[in-house]
C-alpha cells in the first residue's frame, strides 16, 4: 500500500512538474517583451557584436608628425614608423598645427621628435621622442603605441650595432652583445593581435546570462503588475509545492537557452572565426551547470523586481560591472580581495573565464575544475534560494 502510494505521489509530480513547465512556456511566448530579449535578442545581439568588431583591427591610423631634428637619423625613424601597418604620417610644422588636426580628429594621435635627437645619439647619449594620443578609443591607443614602440626597439637595436661597429665590433659578435639570448616571439591564442578574437568570446557569456535574467525578471515583473499571486504562483491552487514550481518554471528556461546557448556559444565563434579549438562536448558540459546557476540565480534575485522596468535597470547597472568582473577588461589576478569574492556572487564570472579556457585555450575540463565546480556549487545554492524566495513571496502575496 505504501508503494502504491508512493508511486502515485511521484506520477502526481511529474504530471504536475510537467503542467507548471507548460503554463511557463505560454507565459514566455504570449508576451512578446520576452519573446523579443530571449529569442530575437539571442540572435542578433552576437551578430551585432561581431560585426562592429569584425576587422579585428585598425589600419592606417592618421598620426600628426613633428620632426624638429630634420636628421638623417629622425628620417630613417619616421621612415620606419610610415612603413608599420598602423599608423599613416601626416607632416606637420609645429605642434599648434598638430594639435589642431587633433581636435579636429583628422589625426589620433601627435609625435614628436626634439631638435636634439641626433646630437644625442651622436654623444652616444639617450635620445628621447614624444608621442601623444587621444584615448577616447582603446583600440586606436593601442595600434598607435605599439607600432611606434616596435620600431622603437628595432631602431634600438640599429644604433647599438653601429656603436658596436665605432669599437670595430661588428658581424656575429655585435648581434650577439645586442641580442645575447636570441628568442621568438609567438603570441598565443590570438596571433592576429584581434580585439574580437580577445573581447567577443567572453561577451558572448555575459550576453546569455544577461538575457536570461532580463527575461526572467520581466516575467516575475508582469505577473506582479497583472494578477498579485494568481499569475505568479497559479500552481498553488491546487496545492503544488514550490520544488515542483521551480523545477517546472527552470526546466521551460533551460531547454530554451539550451538551443540559443549553442547558437551563441558553439556556432557563432565558428561562424566569425573566433577562437574555437576546444572540444564541443566540453562546452556543453560546462555550459549545464552555468545555465542551471544562472536560471537559479535570475529567479532568486526576481524576487526584487516588482515592475517591467526594474528588470531592465538591474540588467544596464549589472552588464557593465559583470564585464569588469569576469576579467575580460582587467586581469582577475589584480582584483582586491573584495572585488574577487564580490564577483564569485554571479555565475558569469565563473562562465566567462571556464570558457574562454576552454574555448580558446581547449583546456578541459579537469583544467577548469575550479570554475566548473564553483557552478555546480552556485546552482545547489542559487535552487535553494530560489525555492525559498519564492515560498517566502508566495506567502507575503497570499496574505494581501
Amino acid at each position: 500500500m505504501g508503494k502504491n502510494r508512493f508511486i502515485t505521489y511521484i506520477r502526481k509530480g511529474i504530471y504536475q512538474t510537467a503542467d507548471i513547465f507548460i503554463h511557463e512556456c505560454k507565459n514566455i511566448f504570449t508576451d512578446s517583451g520576452v519573446v523579443l530579449i530571449f529569442f530575437i535578442a539571442g540572435l542578433f545581439y552576437p551578430l551585432l557584436y561581431n560585426y562592429v568588431y569584425l576587422n579585428e583591427t585598425i589600419r592606417d591610423i592618421n598620426v600628426a608628425v613633428i620632426d624638429q631634428s630634420g636628421s638623417e637619423a629622425s628620417r630613417r625613424l619616421v621612415q620606419k614608423i610610415e612603413a608599420t601597418p598602423e599608423v599613416e604620417l601626416v607632416s606637420c610644422i609645429n605642434m599648434d598645427e598638430a594639435r589642431q588636426l587633433l581636435i579636429k580628429r583628422d589625426v589620433h594621435g601627435i609625435l614628436l621628435i626634439p631638435h636634439d635627437y641626433n646630437d644625442k645619439l651622436a654623444h652616444n647619449e639617450q635620445a628621447f621622442i614624444s608621442l601623444y594620443e587621444n584615448m577616447s578609443c582603446f583600440m586606436v591607443y593601442k595600434q598607435i603605441a605599439l607600432a611606434v614602440n616596435m620600431v622603437m626597439l628595432d631602431e634600438s637595436k640599429d644604433i647599438q650595432l653601429e656603436r658596436y661597429a665605432q669599437k670595430n665590433i661588428i658581424g656575429e659578435q655585435g648581434l650577439q652583445m645586442v641580442k645575447a639570448l636570441p628568442y621568438e616571439e609567438n603570441i598565443l591564442y590570438n596571433s592576429g593581435n584581434g580585439f574580437s578574437s580577445f573581447f567577443v568570446p567572453g561577451i558572448l557569456i555575459i550576453m546569455i546570462h544577461q538575457l536570461l535574467f532580463l527575461g526572467i525578471g520581466m516575467l516575475a515583473g508582469t505577473a506582479r503588475e497583472e494578477n498579485v499571486y494568481k499569475k505568479l504562483f497559479p500552481q498553488f491552487r491546487i496545492g503544488r509545492g514550490i520544488y515542483r514550481v521551480v523545477f517546472g518554471k527552470s526546466t521551460a528556461y533551460f531547454l530554451i537557452y539550451a538551443v540559443l546557448s549553442t547558437y551563441i556559444a558553439v556556432l557563432i565563434p565558428r561562424i566569425f572565426n573566433l577562437p574555437h579549438i576546444g572540444s564541443v562536448a566540453n562546452i556543453y558540459a560546462f555550459l549545464f551547470p552555468f545555465l542551471l546557476a544562472t536560471i537559479f540565480f535570475s529567479m532568486t534575485v526576481s524576487v526584487v523586481i516588482k515592475n517591467r522596468e526594474t528588470g531592465m535597470v538591474m540588467f544596464l547597472f549589472f552588464s557593465v560591472i559583470l564585464v569588469f568582473l569576469s576579467g575580460v577588461s582587467w586581469p582577475y589576478s589584480n582584483f582586491p580581495a573584495f572585488w574577487e569574492y564580490f564577483s564569485y556572487l554571479f555565475p558569469a564570472t565563473f562562465g566567462v573565464r571556464g570558457y574562454v579556457k576552454i574555448n580558446s585555450m581547449a583546456a578541459t575540463l579537469g583544467q577548469v575544475s575550479f570554475e566548473y565546480w564553483a557552478l555546480w556549487i552556485q546552482t545547489f545554492i542559487y535552487f535553494l534560494t530560489a525555492c525559498g524566495t519564492t515560498y517566502w513571496t508566495f506567502r507575503r502575496e497570499k496574505k494581501r
